[in-house]
């Protein structure tokens, strides 16, 4: 007990007394370090056995560079954990890292050369290798990373400890079957066909996976919540990687399983919505968060890199969902390195920036590529005042993206240069920012003053549910009769009754639906109107077809994610949940659809895109209709 007591000691003075300390990196020589992992844990300051590592320097301009792997993992919050490293001819020290890093050195550790797929276990892991607090280095590492991961011979992924071992074991269960439906779905790339070998072998799968009270789709769904998934590092360092494998405590497999699994959330999504098969409707709507998590790695890591500019990167990643960083700017820099105009877009990796200076830059580069359109990406915040270091022209990146008024598809789904609607005409946009970036001056039309605000909120609940129309459908029906009795009274004379009957069904899908069949969205036709009538029949008469119907009016429903409103001369709109009374409707020049601004001291902010029934194909624009300069704070 004595002699583990002295060398404890003896460890705590050459090791904890001593502050772990990087030598620079030649940035000439493009120098990175390395780590190499030992199979022994080493006795740390605490008496805890900790991963001892062997740090050292290497260049890609040299010509012996060491093989080695990438690790892929989430950080965590805290810094509790630490490791043993020997770097150059100090001697070893701790180094304080992430719990979840430590896991996986350690799980890393115990592993089998066999199981443990990497060269001597050499690593380059960012927590490591990159002197977090000098800025100056960060920023040359950083513009690194692509060829750190592309020179890589591998990249491992770590999912952590806590892992469900089911949801891997479901996702490799699949990864054959999904394998033989790609040989066969040449016959049938649509899986339209009820017959063909394709579409049962979808069908199959389904049916397993809806056994035991869904037992393995609720694993898959569980394992799609995992952190990992929302990294906004993980689409760059998979897309660059030439090869990726996944770990897990208990199990690993490849990169292709998580493809497969993508490939096959969609396969059983369609399947479903062409069947009607009312009964598996929930189930796709669980199959579909499945499908949307996966999207945003999966689908970038099979394009190449510097395919799309860093604007519709940055697009993709606040429309896929909750994308997370530890540092707010880099939901910026994690783009940088795949972007096709990372040399051209005018932003540079500077950590010594505040993330408030970055995130201005990228709005200028919205407003330059996209013109009025950038605006809406602007409104996509789910607080008009979330942080007041921000103009509201700014977009917000580190917030969740809300759902705009008219949702736009991604690159590969649709043209994003077709318009559904053209409020504002044929007009162009125009803007100036003043030399402190704070304000944007922009030209619009106004045309009226919000007096009145309704939230749905009955509409979180579906108004659709085991082949029955739910009771948040009778009291969404109640509720919105009396918003529209009161709208359309305000101004008796503005509408006449047929305008009337057609308002009412379109407004709550904003005029427009989602094509299924070409996935891209299309005004509302008298099909539309159909899906409507399919709500209001009696719950006992409910065809299959009326099921169908009603719940396709359901899914496009606008006034789901956002807040009606009526002006004071009586127009009716949908716009965000932040929406309040005095809000102003105006034509932004350039514009396909209306914004809602705020005056507040003497200048306006950006409070949300709109739709406004009656004015959204330029009814409001002649020839001597006037857009005035507005400053936007």
């Amino acid at each position: 007990m004595q002699s583990s007591e002295k060398s404890i000691a003896e460890l705590k003075k050459s090791v904890g007394q001593h502050r772990f300390t990087y030598r620079p990196l030649g940035q000439k020589r493009r120098e990175i370090r390395l780590v190499q992992l030992s199979r022994e844990l080493r006795d740390a300051s605490n008496g805890k056995s900790v991963p001892f590592l062997r740090m050292h320097h290497a260049s890609f301009d040299g010509e012996n560079l060491p093989q080695y792997c990438a690790l892929s993992y989430t950080w965590g919050p805290s810094l509790k954990g630490a490791v043993l490293i020997k770097y150059k001819k100090m001697p070893a020290r701790e180094v304080q890292v992430s719990t979840n890093l430590l896991d996986a050195l350690c799980h890393f550790a115990r592993l089998s050369d066999q199981m443990l797929e990497t060269v001597r276990r050499v690593f380059w892991i960012d927590q490591l290798c990159i002197n977090q607090k000098n800025k100056g280095e960060k920023n040359h590492q950083v513009g690194m990373m692509t060829e750190i991961f592309a020179q890589a011979k591998m990249t491992n992924v770590w999912l952590g400890s806590r892992q469900a071992t089911l949801s891997c074991e479901v996702v490799k269960k699949y990864d054959q079957d999904v394998s033989r439906i790609r040989e066969v779905e040449s016959n049938d790339p649509e899986l339209q066909y009820e017959h063909s070998s394709a579409s049962q072998e979808v069908d199959r799968i389904l049916i397993e996976l809806l056994k035991d009270d869904w037992k393995q789709l609720h694993a898959l769904a569980d394992f799609c919540k995992h952190p990992w998934f929302e990294r906004a590092w993980v689409v760059q360092e998979v897309a660059t990687s030439s090869n990726v494998i996944v770990y897990w405590e208990g199990g690993k497999c490849e990169w292709s399983s998580f493809q497969n699994l993508w490939l096959l959330s969609f396969w059983l999504i369609k399947r479903i919505i062409r069947a009607k098969d009312h009964h598996k409707l929930a189930a796709a709507h669980r199959l579909a968060r499945i499908y949307s998590t996966l999207h945003m790695t999966v689908y970038q890591s099979l394009i190449p890199p510097r395919t799309y500019p860093l604007i519709e990167l940055i697009k993709n990643m606040l429309i896929c969902g909750k994308t997370r960083a530890t540092l707010p700017e880099d939901l910026i820099y994690s783009n940088m390195g795949i972007a096709s105009d990372k040399d051209t877009c005018g932003i540079a990796v500077d950590y010594k920036k505040h993330y408030t200076d970055i995130f201005t830059d990228a709005a200028l580069q919205f407003l330059k590529t996209l013109g009025a359109q950038a605006l809406a990406w602007s409104c996509q915040r789910t607080k008009i005042n979330d942080s007041p270091l921000l103009p509201s022209w700014v977009p917000n990146l580190r917030l969740q993206f809300s759902f705009m008024v008219i949702h736009p598809m991604l690159p590969h789904h649709s043209d994003l240069s077709s318009k559904l609607f053209s409020a504002a005409g044929n007009s162009n946009f125009e803007y100036t920012v003043d030399g402190s970036r704070e304000n944007l001056s922009i030209r619009t039309s106004y045309v009226d003053r919000v007096v009145k605000v309704e939230p749905f909120y009955c509409l979180t609940e579906h108004l659709v549910s085991a082949g029955s129309i739910t009771p948040h459908s009778q009291a969404w029906l109640a509720d919105y009769g009396r918003f529209f009795d009161f709208a359309v009274d305000r101004v008796p004379t503005r509408y006449d009754d047929s305008i009337r009957q057609e308002m009412y069904w379109r407004i709550p899908i904003a005029d427009h639906y989602l094509d299924l069949d070409t996935n891209s969205k299309r005004r509302a036709g008298l099909e539309v109107k159909e899906w409507y009538m399919a709500i209001l029949q009696p719950d006992d008469s409910l065809s299959a077809s009326a099921i169908s119907m009603s719940t396709r009016y359901n899914d496009n429903l606008s006034m789901k994610h956002h807040v009606a409103f009526v002006t004071a001369t009586g127009y009716i709109g949908l716009g965000g949940w932040e929406t309040v009374e005095g809000d102003e409707v105006h034509l932004v020049q350039g514009s396909d659809l209306p914004f809602l601004l705020r005056k507040t001291y003497g200048h306006y902010q950006l409070v949300s895109q709109a739709y406004v029934h009656g004015i959204m194909d330029g009814e409001l624009i002649h020839d001597n209709t006037e857009f005035w300069w507005l400053g936007i704070h």
